[in-house]
């Protein structure tokens, strides 16, 4: 290839790459969380500690995100598991549940739902 050659990108390229960073960010994301929930089981409050590391962390989504998908991101990442561990249902404003299990269901979801 030349100095003259110029190489673009393909849309897919681009989406499947994407995808695979939220996919990669959801996972670290869940593990932390996880590790907390372990943690506290222990007897251990680790919530100030954690507290500045989430408000960086929700700052920095929102940056890449927006505020739609950072709101469904955190509430599904800290707060959908019921206890039995099961998933409590989105709901949107039309009142139509949504069960988001995955991260690649959330990642949909958002992309179908993001007003951005």
């Amino acid at each position: 290839m030349g100095n003259n050659v110029k190489t673009t990108e393909s849309e897919k390229s681009k989406k499947k790459r994407e995808e695979k960073f939220f996919m990669e960010l959801m996972d670290i994301l869940c593990q932390i969380e996880a590790y907390s929930k372990v943690a506290e089981t222990l007897g251990i409050n680790l919530t100030n500690y954690e507290n500045n590391h989430f408000q960086a962390i929700e700052m920095l989504l929102e940056k890449i995100y927006g505020e739609f998908a950072t709101t469904v991101t955190i509430w599904w990442i800290f707060e959908s598991l019921k206890p039995d561990g099961g998933v409590y249902p989105l709901i949107d404003e039309n009142g139509v549940k949504h069960v988001i299990n995955t991260p690649l269901q959330l990642y949909k979801f958002i992309k179908q739902n993001d007003r951005k």
